[in-house]
């Protein structure tokens, strides 16, 4: 009897093992078509629009300087060649306010879906021009021998208020269906396209400032008398309002920058996920979506720092890396921290700055039905599950003199596998929990069928198939519990071992061996 129960043992745990190596097989499956789903989002991404990332509009103005050259230099023709330079004003207040529609019916491949938004952003922008020009002269420029020896050997610099522009950056412009309307001190304009891009690594859509607006930022640059013209107050502020509308996927990144940004953000989404380098200050969940409130001063101090060192390089030389990437992408890249590089020492390149990367903060629309994610998790009590039906079995032998083959083990077993099997192409199709129930009422019906023959007797067959569904069961409200489900497992399996341990309380297992 000993070598019986040691072989029916050995059996059954032989029968774990390869029950084991299928899971393992089966996961890879789960993971190509979590990969091949990611990459049909992709493909959309590439085909119609990528996910967003917005700057906050600021106002450009080219500078040309002319570099000091001595007549020996002159004729040795040393003499630095005239460079170009970007003087950015920011607003002294902005608000920004988003209200997106979300859908997964946008943009779909057979049964794969990218989750899209679209909606309008709209930004109330107020620039004081006296504390405008004084932040672009006592801005901090990079700490370079370069740029010091520039300034201090310049010999000309000319601004050029008439090319004076509003920026409003967008990481990809295909999401801008129509043109943004602009308003500026109540006169109402049409953004544009660029002919000619003044800033190296964005996309973008401008606006020329009007010629009052122009006159307000110059008179305080160039300190003229306020009564040279009765209809100009240099002192008074600048006011901006610009309706942008706006279509992306996955995911919404914005830049801060400007003295005091507020960001409101208003959607229908249920599941959203905040990223990037701040949370929102408040935050409020309902039956009809989501509002959030974003402020943080530190991140948009930093942004205008970075930013303005980056536009003043030489000629256009330095690059802001401004784009969004996709959920599946690596989480760290969402608003990556600003982070200049910088090139190596000697550099012509005024600055020395190679490329800026700019704090953001933001929204993912987060799937709230992932069902590779929900069929990974539930794959992780597989081999608990299979362990517990087998033990069931074992028990019956014991307990109640039954014998049962170990083939009839093996296709047990098989039946639970093919839960698994059957979920997921289910899932894809369905909603999760309507897959699970369809799968899970699909095995325990076969299995209950089966151990009505195995068991011989209705009893037995019904105590098992209800101590099964009521596992199927147990395990379902695990994986609905995303924040406890950790401590409901390990109270799950603490009830299960008390229950194997009361049932076998009184069995002589050397009589049985």
């Amino acid at each position: 009897m000993q070598k019986t129960l040691f072989i029916k043992l050995t059996v059954i745990a032989s029968l774990c093992v390869l029950f084991a190596i299928g899971l393992t097989m089966f996961s890879n499956v789960i993971t190509e078509r979590q990969y091949y789903a990611e990459s049909v989002v992709r493909e959309i991404a590439d085909q119609h629009v990528n996910p967003q990332e917005i700057i906050t509009p600021f106002i450009a103005i080219p500078v040309t300087t002319t570099p000091e050259c001595t007549s020996a230099d002159n004729k040795a023709n040393k003499c630095a060649p005239p460079f170009t330079t970007i003087d950015t004003v920011f607003a002294a207040q902005s608000l920004a306010t988003q209200k997106l529609d979300v859908s997964t019916n946008t943009y779909q491949r057979g049964i794969y879906h990218a989750t899209s938004y679209n909606g309008e952003i709209t930004f109330k922008q107020s620039y004081k021009p006296q504390t405008a020009i004084e932040s672009i002269e006592t801005a901090d420029m990079p700490d370079t021998t370069a740029v010091r020896d520039t300034i201090a050997t310049a010999k000309q610099a000319i601004t050029h208020w008439e090319q004076a522009k509003l920026i409003i950056p967008v990481s990809d412009l295909r999401g801008v269906p129509t043109l943004p309307t602009v308003t500026i001190d109540k006169q109402t304009l049409k953004a544009t396209y660029p002919s000619v891009s003044m800033l190296n690594g964005l996309s973008y859509v401008e606006v020329a400032l009007p010629q009052n607006t122009v006159t307000q930022l110059k008179a305080n640059a160039t300190a003229l008398p306020h009564t040279a013209n009765s209809n100009i107050n240099a002192n008074q502020a600048i006011d901006i309002t610009i309706d942008l509308p706006l279509a992306g996927i996955s995911n919404l990144n914005t830049v801060p920058t400007g003295s005091n940004f507020e960001l409101s953000m208003q959607s229908n989404w249920h599941a959203p996920n905040f990223i990037g380098k701040a949370l929102p200050n408040t935050k409020d969940f309902s039956a009809e979506g989501f509002t959030a409130n974003w402020q943080n001063q530190y991140l948009t101090v930093a942004n205008n720092q970075y930013l303005s060192q980056c536009l003043s390089t030489a000629n256009n030389s330095c690059t802001v890396d401004s784009r969004a990437r996709l959920d599946s992408g690596n989480p760290a890249d969402y608003g990556a921290a600003a982070a200049v590089v910088q090139e190596a020492a000697g550099s012509t390149n005024h600055g020395n700055l190679n490329s800026v990367r700019l704090n953001s903060f933001g929204v993912s629309f987060a799937e709230p039905n992932d069902v590779y994610l929900q069929t990974e998790r539930t794959m992780k009590y597989a081999l608990l599950l299979i362990l517990i039906s087998f033990g069931t079995f074992f028990l019956f032998e014991v307990i109640k003199s039954s014998r049962i083959h170990p083939i009839q083990y093996l296709l047990v077993g098989c039946a639970l596998l093919t839960f698994y099997v059957l979920l997921l192409p289910l899932a894809e199709q369905i909603a999760f929990w309507q897959a699970y129930a369809v799968a899970g009422s699909s095995c325990v019906g076969l299995i209950g069928w089966y151990t009505y023959y195995v068991l011989g007797g209705v009893k037995r067959a019904v105590i098992f198939t209800a101590i099964l569904a009521g596992l199927y069961a147990a395990f379902y409200g695990i994986l609905t519990t995303e924040d406890l489900n950790l401590l409901l497992g390990a109270v799950f399996c603490f009830i299960l071992l008390a229950c194997v341990m009361v049932m076998t309380r009184k069995i002589d297992w050397y009589k049985i061996a």
